[in-house]
């Protein structure tokens, strides 16, 4: 199942990207046409808007398979491991509830748009229907990644995507139970506390080869 669903938000994520490259393409047309012929190109506004739209729906799917949405995480970091597990549980099962709402809504508001063949009145008739289809496919396909973190969460594992400090030494993810020991030593030596794995392993590095260096000869006969 998590194969299909990774599958299926990788399609929408190449949609989306895509979706960016032709709103970008788009509107650096639209620019250079105005330098030219002080005037836009007819459709233009409307292509970016239904690229933008496609851009953001289609893309949520993905970045929540991949656990790329943006996150605050000052207080859960510091929750104990059970506690924080219940918190992303609640944090998914708020998700499911919204996004099924929000499927339900724009599904309705897609399907009345289609029969009543709406369109948007300016330079072009542009049809308004395919981007009321794009957001709401986007929120279904969202709501099939919350479902399944849910599941995931609720058998007391991680969400799709997520990404443990020893898979990504480099990642700024500040576990405390992981850097508290090169803590400890950027407080001896008066700097500030480190912000991912690797800056707390290049300081156990320093540190250690510091210990490792040979002691002053302090013989009598040598220092006379």
């Amino acid at each position: 199942m998590e194969r299909i669903i990774r599958s299926f938000t990788s399609v929408l994520g190449v949609i989306a990207t895509l979706a960016t490259v032709v709103m970008m393409v788009a509107i650096s047309t639209d620019v250079f046409y105005r330098l030219f012929y002080q005037r836009s190109v007819p459709g233009i506004l409307e292509i970016s808007e239904t690229a933008l739209v496609a851009a953001v729906f289609l893309g949520m799917a993905y970045t929540g398979s991949t656990n790329s949405h943006i996150q605050l995480d000052l207080l859960t970091e510091r929750l104990p491991a059970k506690v924080r597990q219940v918190v992303v549980t609640i944090a998914w099962a708020l998700t499911v509830v919204f996004c099924a709402w929000a499927t339900y809504a724009t599904t309705l508001r897609a399907m009345a748009s289609t029969q009543e063949k709406e369109i948007r009145m300016g330079l072009v008739n542009w049809p308004m229907y395919p981007s009321r289809w794009l957001i709401a496919i986007g929120f279904a396909a969202m709501l099939v990644v919350a479902i399944w973190n849910l599941v995931r969460t609720l058998g007391g594992r991680e969400v799709m995507g997520f990404t443990s400090p020893e898979q990504l030494a480099d990642a700024p993810v500040r576990p405390f139970e992981l850097t508290e020991e090169a803590d400890e030593i950027k407080a001896r030596l008066g700097s500030t506390p480190v912000t991912s794995t690797a800056q707390a392993q290049e300081i156990a590095d320093s540190a250690l080869a510091v210990d490792d260096r040979p002691a002053p000869d302090t013989d009598p006969e040598v220092t006379r």
